[in-house]
This record gives structure tokens, sequence and C-alpha cells, in this order.
């Protein structure tokens, strides 16, 4: 095992470090990157080293996706210096997507959390088991051990729930003694409206989501929020300043490793963050790989391939002045981003899947198009969330409702695929929103107005008059990603059908493995940090299992 050192509690000159052996190198330091490093860390008997491209949690960036760990005596030998500044995608063409046909041929912005904690320390605080479902489809596909029943126990063991009176739940569901804040928040009166309105239409009211039960309904999400206020993100809750104390933990920051040096007998020397890096490493297609001249260390031709997320559009209702949150884009001065934060305390939802969803008429046997890609009877394939905001540019003094469907349960799925040989060159993202023809009838809830570009649009929209045609016009103009992109490096039996196996080790790889939603076989239905953060603690336990 490696030998204990200290060190200050981020390292930013990688240099210091380059020669160095470590028991564990995590390159990401995401959302599983951060709790794979506490929880390996927790044994003062070996070292590890944590790899992140960004900055601290403090500074809200832009980024790549995905992270990975390596386990083993393992040498890092290829590090180099990232810029670590606060960047806007839109500034640097960084992080958008190949024009989407069925979207009209938009790129869509395609933003990641460039900082310790990942995305989860800048996205929208959802705590979301998922459907106990997801998981056990997880296992019908071949990944052993990853069932409902085997996560639960990690689902619940990082939470530290604090209850409110005023949204009751069964305890025996939640976590307590965890690090992860989670708590039901303030509900704007808006949103309560629309749990009795949804109640009204025959959607049942659901205490918690997060349960054995399922999702079906319409309830208030939990958030990951601490008793302050303030976001307990994976960076904050699981490399606390006493964690970082560690001398056993190294982190380092503003740092990108960009590739995997093998031995001649085939043994890594690092770790990586993407399946960008598994193809810049020479891991991947092999045909794709010898175009851009990257000597092939091992074929597996479904890296990058399996690109799932989750595509979304918003639209505004008209609201009464004074009834809304938009009162604060003047009195905070705040941007649209900042009144979205916000929202995370007030947001409810409603996930339901069913062919006769607000009443249409459709069956198995009409035209519609309709089909049932849920993974379970009591799992959802759309997510209405509600915002008592615009979420949209309105001029002053108008407010707005935002009203925002999701697509959960996709049957399009995407690529990752590299363009060059540089690390520094961005991938091509294609997440094929929409391409399936079967997505557009999930997300097309007939809702007129004569103006299709006006921002009320479709929200004015008398449903009697509007046409299908219209309507799809609309979404495939406004449609854009909720950012849960997963899939790329799944579980799977063998190296023809995934890239990792059951333990998350790489297909014909020693001492590599990968850690985070690029594992998932199929999509959650749902917001995925909370199955991210089970995922990284189960696989925590199994590693120190074998080194024991």
């Amino acid at each position: 095992m490696g030998a204990s050192f200290s060190q200050p509690t981020y390292v930013s000159d990688p240099s210091k470090l380059a020669y160095k052996v470590y028991d564990y190198i995590i390159v990401g330091g995401g959302t599983a990157g951060c709790v794979l490093a506490s929880r390996l860390s927790q044994d003062p008997d070996v070292s590890v080293l944590l790899v992140e491209a960004g900055g601290s949690n403090v500074v809200k960036d832009s980024a790549g996706l995905f992270s990975a760990v390596g386990v083993g005596n393992v040498r890092l030998l290829v590090l180099q210096r990232a810029h670590a500044k606060c960047v806007d995608p839109s500034e640097t063409g960084a992080t958008v997507t190949e024009p989407q046909p069925a979207l009209n041929g938009r790129q869509i912005n395609y933003p990641r959390g460039k900082m310790l904690g990942g995305t989860a320390s800048l996205n929208a605080l959802v705590y979301h088991h998922c459907s106990p479902s997801d998981f056990d489809e997880w296992e019908s596909k071949g990944a052993k051990g990853w069932n409902y029943q085997s996560l639960a126990p990690y689902l619940r063991k990082s939470e530290k729930f604090t209850p409110n009176s005023s949204f009751p739940v069964d305890m025996e569901y939640r976590g307590t003694t965890g690090v992860w804040h989670t708590t039901f928040g303030y509900m704007h009166d808006i949103c309560n409206k629309w749990i009795e309105a949804a109640e009204a239409v025959g959607i049942p009211r659901i205490a918690d989501l997060n349960t054995p039960r399922g999702n079906l309904g319409v309830t208030k999400f939990t958030t990951f929020i601490d008793q302050k206020g303030q976001r307990s993100s994976p960076a904050t809750a699981f490399l606390s300043k006493d964690v970082l104390k560690r001398k056993n933990l190294a982190v380092v920051i503003g740092t990108l490793t960009t590739r995997i040096i093998f031995s001649p007998d085939g043994s890594p020397a690092g770790a990586i963050n993407s399946p960008q890096l598994l193809m810049l490493s020479g891991i991947g297609d092999s045909v794709e790989l010898r175009k851009l001249n990257i000597p092939v260390v091992k074929h597996l031709p479904h890296v990058g391939k399996n690109l799932l997320d989750h595509p979304m559009v918003s639209l505004i209702l008209r609201a009464k002045d004074g009834y809304t949150l938009d009162y604060m884009q003047e009195t905070m001065k705040a941007n649209y981003r900042d009144v979205a934060m916000v929202l995370d305390r007030q947001r409810t939802s409603i996930v339901k899947h069913d062919k006769t969803l607000f009443n249409s008429k459709a069956d198995e046997a009409d035209s519609t198009g309709l089909i049932d890609n849920t993974s379970g009877p009591d799992a959802p394939d759309l997510e209405i969330a509600l915002a008592p905001v615009s979420l949209r540019p309105l001029p002053r003094p108008n407010n707005g409702i935002s009203l925002i469907p999701m697509l959960i349960r996709p049957v399009s799925t995407g690529r990752l695929s590299l363009v060059s040989s540089s690390p520094f060159d961005k991938p091509s993202i294609d997440p094929a929103f929409l391409a399936d023809p079967a997505d557009m009838p999930m997300l097309d809830l007939k809702l007129d107005s004569n103006d299709t570009k006006d921002v009320y649009w479709p929200g004015d929209a008398d449903p009697d008059n509007i046409s299908n045609t219209d309507l799809e016009e609309w979404i495939r103009n406004n449609c854009v990603t909720v950012n849960h992109c997963a899939g790329t490096a799944r579980i799977g039996t063998s190296e023809e059908d995934s890239v990792v196996d059951a333990d998350l080790k790489v297909w014909g790889i020693s001492n590599l493995r990968v850690v985070d939603a690029s594992v998932f076989p199929t999509m959650v239905s749902g917001h995925p940090t909370a199955p991210i953060v089970a995922i990284a603690e189960r696989i925590s336990d199994l590693i120190m299992k074998d080194t024991k």
C-alpha cells in the first residue's frame, strides 16, 4: 500500500505529485469522485489521489462528462494543467451538441459542472431515488448486483434527511445518519394549487418519491439543502474540512488528465475521467481510433455509444402581478439562473406513465405512436415540473408560471465521439433528441394562440383549436436538455455489448473502473444524482472488500 503523506487542502501544481505512488487514483471530482475519495480514504493505510480538471466547488464553471477510478498500485505520469476559471460555454463553444435534425438543425448548449462536485454543484438540487424498477431493469440487462434491493441501502447510507412537519414521510425509507443533507423546503402557494389541480384530474398525491412504491403521482421534490439553507453538494458533503485534512488524501484541482499510459503487460498507469479519455487512451472502437491515428489498446466498440439524456421544453403561463417570483429579477438584480436556483425549493412535479394521460383517447389500436418504454408498471415516462416564475425573459411588469414537461424515458439514444487525438479538443456530442418517432408523441401534450413565437405560446393556447403540427414545430424549436447525460460506458455482460462488467471494471483492462452515470445501462426515470451517489457508495464497499 502507498505510504501516508501530508499535503495542503488542495494541490494546484500536479508536478509536485507526479512521481508519487498511490493506491487509488480517482480522476474527476464530480458526484461519484467525491464519494469515492471520501470513502476510500477512510482507511488510513491506503493513499488516495483525486484529480479534478476544474476548481473548487465555489467556482461555477462548465466542463466535460463523467469520471473514472483506477484501482491498484498505479503511478500517475501524465498530468497537465487546465484552465479553471469561470467560463460561459457560449463564449468558448466548449459544450454544444452536433446539430439535431429532429430539432430543426439546432445545436443545444450542453454545460457540465467543471468543479469539485461536478454538475451537482450547480444543478437543480433534486434528490430523487427514481423508480425501483429502473434498477431491476439494469440487472435484467446484465448488471448483476445493481437491482433496487442491492442499491436501496446505499441510497439511505449517504442521506441525512431532516423532516419537515409540513411534508410528513415514512422515515423507514429515509436515511438520517449520512453526510448528505436533504429536506423539504418552503413551497410556494402556486405549487400547492398545482398539486390540487393534478388531484382534481385524477393524479394521486404521494408523500414521497423516494420509497419502494414508485413515482406515479404528484408531489413536492426533496432537495439536497442543509439546515442553513445552503446547497449540500457531493463536494460539501463528502469532502468536508475534516475529510480534506486526512494525510492519506490529496486533492488536485485545475488539472486535466490527458490519457492513460500503459505498461507493456497491459496494466494502466493512470485513471481517466470520461469516455473521451478512454478513447484518447486507445480504448474504444478500433476503426474509429485508427482514423485518428490513436494506437489501439483495447477494442471496445461501445465506448461513447448509448448516450442517454432527458429532453425538455418549458412553456410560460400568464400570471397576475405579485403572485410569482418574477419580482426577484428587480429586487435582487438576479439573473434567470439565480432565480432558478431559488426555485429549487419551490418545485413540484408530476410523474405519470399512462396511455390515457389527461384523459386522452390513445390506446393500443390507434396511430398516435405512443409506446411504453418505462422500466415497469409503477415507473413514469413523463415528468411535468412547475416553477412559480417565468424561466424565459419577460418584459416587466409581466409575470409568468413555467410548466416544464420532461421526457424521462426517451427511446432515442445518441453517441459521444472524438474529433481528434487531442485531449483539448471537445468531443462530438450527439444526444439524438427526438430522433426516434416514438418520442415526439410523449411530449406532445395537446394544449392555441395565434402567434407561435410569442413567449406565452402555447401557454395561451386553446387546446381545442391548436394543431399537432404547430405544437410539434414549437417543441422542435424549443426543446433543450435537462443535463442528465448518461450511458456512454454502460454495464453489461461482455465486451460485445458494454464497456464495464458488473464490478464496473473496464473489459480487458486491469485496475481500471468507471464509476458514474456513464455506466447506466438504461435511463433512470427521474433525476440521477442520488443514484450516482448510491453507485459510488456501493462500489467503494466492493473495492475495499476486494483489497482486504
